[in-house]
């Protein structure tokens, strides 16, 4: 294993500087490059994995990237060096590789952790945003593998990676050093092309308040978020084997006169596909229909030989190899070429896309790219469709990014039209709590997992859909569900009145290959299907789960929104319970579309096109003797509270603890903007002008990120002791702090407690004589002694945001954005001043103290 001293060196060949250290490794900064973090400890068995991943997002926020090396060996270390820094391969120059899983292949939804991320995020930054938060994205690093990164939040300066890790899989102690070095690799590749990236582990994200406080300070302001709304259209593709290449370009010129857009050319091997191309692209240039092309190729020398080909036969055509050249007429590039960097060009940039081999669009992560871009015209080459079926290749050429809202995409018939019907309960929803956000998980899962609920959602799947009597309505689908018991119980209740079903969740997805074989008519599902899964013959999407997360409502239904033969529509059914009268409910399809009535089964808006109306017949006729039209209790939490701020976002704006803006509005000392009852409880909202008054009438000066520093020291300067709480707190954080400002919460009260026990030893108290410490046996209770911390001195601090407490996680931590503004110097400031303040306090209690007696 190198030594530091051996670190230094090789760093200091390339003019790096060491500047930090961490208990894994060293950090090395540049002028001009990247900063490196070195790692070399990977025998630190104790080493917390939410600290590593802490540690390197504070890294990357501050440099906006950092590379991240395993120093072994010295051969190694150099390779990674050579890599990355000295001699990083040309991207054209490498052969798309396919490494590890798709998951969106697979059909299978986020992992728990990546669902809770999109949870949060929404809630940190609006429903909105998440249209810029893009899952799975498919990613070719250095070496030319085909990588996927978790999520990739676009943003109008630069895109942010985000990887989710579970510790079993991904902390370098865990795992093999081949694995870690390959975890590395796709990381550095994303820095070397300018994206940051952030990690967090799922314990890393159940500590709520930071985690939330990070994405604020690492992502920046929503305003500089890509978030138009997009949905899949789809292309008629034309799909044909020539044999001659007249014959195809005549087919070709034949089609667009008719309005079609996207072409699959199947030749013979030896036929002269190229020339094809070639023939119609100049037929498109003469008649003024192209003004930018873009050829793709798998590999270098195909690349050159198409740009030879082309300047021979066009030479008044400029050709280029550069993806950045702003004069070609025509770009030539490779697919690791234009899969690394299609995104920085407009959707509309060329009018010719061509992709020449075109059987290798889904292993080179080509489908992306053509989702992307809107051509006028988009011609796919191969000379074999062994490898995928025409099928398959027309579906992949047939898909593009619009940017068009779901109600949008549906008015223009690219998506089905959507009929919806109400199956009203009388479970009563009244008492299941709210957290300002979505529903109590485990309120939720006692509420909805009754069997009565269960048999109305089957018997009314068997009464429109059975799959064995024909005169029904013999559709596919899927009933999105609570929890995974929630999918077990209504896939039996299904089953139980004949209609097959499968239940499939994160652990078992053994039912959807059935389901795309026809095998299996619904699968009950959740937190899984909502998102990356592509089964166009959905054609009935049952809401069993009630949620008040429009991004989680959008995407279940997301699921039936493709367009299928012989799919007339989409049909939803949402399960209305009772709310007892309640303004705030669930989120449903008449809500989604702002449609304030209800008609069974009654197609939602109005269509550019006719749409079919077969199958509302069968159903009108045979079970819907009279169509009913009824008002609708319309709920749209957008709406009604978009402009408005929660509680816990008036605590964040005042620099205060939720439990502060609690107090304030009990006693009368605040009134919110609209108060909304929900169950036994109210919703509390706040308008920006009301913020603004609260902060003059409780005298809150502005506070940002950049004042935060100067307000905890204004906070300490004040020495405002009515005990010696504070002081004794501040103590044992900084005696048992570590190195991302974080404390054990057991470690922290040890030592709170032992000061006061040794105190008490030598003088019979600790305190003042009102003090309940000077009592023994409570002092020697340790679970008081840390709901006493909770309610003295740490809600002091957690009132001006200054520290918070995870009880879950067992710890107590200093603000991230005040931590990252405290050096060494201020620590040890802090210190000085505790134990001064600690030895005056004391003398007045009649208690002599030395500095050394704080020292503990």
């Amino acid at each position: 294993m190198l030594t530091v001293t051996d670190i230094d060196a090789v760093m200091a060949e390339i003019h790096y500087q060491r500047v930090d250290s961490n208990p894994m490794g060293y950090l090395y900064t540049h002028s001009n490059n990247k900063p490196v973090l070195v790692d070399i400890n990977f025998e630190l068995s104790d080493f917390p994995y939410v600290a590593y991943t802490s540690y390197q997002n504070e890294l990357m926020f501050r440099y906006q990237g950092v590379y991240r090396f395993i120093a072994r060996t010295r051969y190694e270390f150099l390779q990674q060096i050579d890599k990355f820094i000295l001699n990083p391969p040309k991207i054209e120059d490498i052969q798309i590789r396919i490494y590890g899983g798709n998951r969106t292949e697979k059909h299978l939804e986020p992992t728990p952790p990546e669902f809770n991320f999109s949870r949060t995020f929404e809630e940190v930054f609006s429903s909105k945003s998440l249209h810029a938060l893009h899952p799975e994205e498919k990613y070719v690093d250095v070496d030319g593998h085909l990588r996927y990164v978790d999520f990739m939040l676009h943003r109008q300066t630069s895109n942010v990676a985000i990887e989710l890790n579970g510790e079993r899989y991904h902390h370098p102690i865990a795992i093999t050093r081949e694995r870690y070095l390959s975890q590395l690799t796709k990381q550095n590749s994303l820095i070397y092309d300018g994206t940051p990236v952030y990690r967090w582990s799922d314990r890393g994200m159940r500590d709520d308040f930071k985690f939330k406080d990070q994405l604020l300070q690492f992502f920046g302001e929503p305003n500089d978020f890509k978030a138009t709304p997009y949905f899949k259209g789809k292309r008629k593709v034309d799909f044909q084997l020539y044999e001659h290449q007249q014959q195809a370009v005549e087919s070709i010129a034949k089609k667009r006169k008719l309005g079609q857009t996207a072409f699959l050319i199947e030749l013979p091997t030896g036929t002269g596909k190229t020339e094809v191309f070639i023939e119609d692209y100049r037929l498109q240039l003469q008649q003024g229909n192209c003004y930018k092309a873009l050829a793709v190729v798998p590999t270098i020398n195909l690349r050159e030989q198409l740009v030879k080909r082309v300047k021979a036969q066009l030479p008044c055509v400029k050709v280029s190899e550069a993806l950045d050249d702003q004069c070609a007429d025509l770009i030539v590039t490779t697919n690791a070429a234009i899969v690394r960097h299609y995104q920085q060009f407009p959707s509309t940039q060329f009018d010719y896309l061509l992709i020449d081999e075109a059987h290798h669009a889904v292993a080179h992560g080509l489908s992306r790219v053509l989702e992307h871009f809107t051509p006028k015209t988009l011609l796919g080459l191969t000379a074999t469709t062994e490898l995928l079926s025409p099928k398959k290749l027309e579906s992949i050429f047939g898909n593009f990014t619009a940017e068009l809202t779901l109600e949008e995409a549906v008015k223009r018939g690219l998506a089905p039209p959507i009929r919806v019907f109400r199956l009203e309960s009388n479970i009563d929803f009244s008492k299941v709590r709210f957290n300002g956000k979505e529903f109590v998980k485990s309120d939720l899962n006692k509420t909805v997992q009754i069997p009565s609920r269960d048999s109305l959602i089957a018997d009314l799947l068997a009464k429109y859909f059975s799959s064995d009597d024909p005169t029904k309505l013999a559709k596919q689908g899927i009933v999105f569900c609570v929890d995974v018991k929630h999918t077990q119980r209504m896939a039996k209740a299904l089953q139980a009145v004949g209609i097959s079903a499968k239940s499939v969740h994160g652990k078992d997805s053994s039912g959807i290959d059935e389901y795309f074989a026809g095998k299996v008519q619904f699968l009950c599902a959740c937190q899984l299907l909502s998102e990356g899964w592509d089964a166009p013959q959905t054609s009935v999407v049952v809401m069993a789960r009630p949620t008040m997360s429009k991004a989680l409502y959008v995407q279940q239904l997301g699921r039936g929104t493709r367009l299928a033969e012989n799919k007339e529509a989409l049909y939803v059914i949402d399960i209305i319970d009772n709310y007892a009268g309640a303004l705030l409910q669930p989120w449903n399809i008449n809500a989604l579309f702002g449609i304030p009535h209800y008609t069974p089964f009654a197609d939602l808006g109005s269509y550019d096109n006719p749409v079919p109306q077969t199958e509302v017949t069968v159903l009108d006729g045979l079970y819907e003797q009279v169509r009913r039209l009824e008002q609708i209790n319309l709920f749209n939490f957008e709406k009604e509270f978009g402009d408005l701020l929660s509680t816990e976002q008036v605590a964040r704006e005042c620099f205060v603890s939720t439990g502060t803006i609690t107090a304030w509005l009990k006693k009368g000392d605040i009134t919110p903007t609209r108060s909304v009852p929900f169950g036994r409880s109210q919703l509390h909202y706040f308008s920006d002008e009301n913020v603004q008054s609260i902060k003059a009438k409780k005298n809150i000066k502005p506070r940002t990120e950049e004042t935060r520093k100067q307000d905890f020291f204004e906070f300490l300067e004040k020495r405002d002791y009515t005990f010696s709480f504070k002081i004794i707190f501040l103590l044992a954080f900084l005696k048992c702090h570590q190195q991302n400002g974080e404390a054990n919460s057991d470690d922290l009260a040890s030592i709170y407690q032992n000061f006061y026990l040794k105190l008490h030893e030598r003088h019979s108290k600790c305190e003042k004589d009102a003090s309940p410490l000077n009592n023994l046996a409570t002092l020697q209770d340790i679970k008081y002694i840390k709901n006493s911390i909770a309610k003295n001195p740490f809600e002091k601090f957690e009132r001006k945001r200054f520290f918070y407490q995870s009880s879950e996680l067992a710890i107590t931590s200093v603000d991230p954005v005040l931590w990252s503004k405290l050096n060494k110097g201020d620590l040890e400031s802090i210190r000085e001043q505790m134990i001064k303040d600690g030895i005056d306090y004391f003398a007045k209690v009649g208690i002599a103290l030395s500095a050394d007696d704080f020292r503990f």
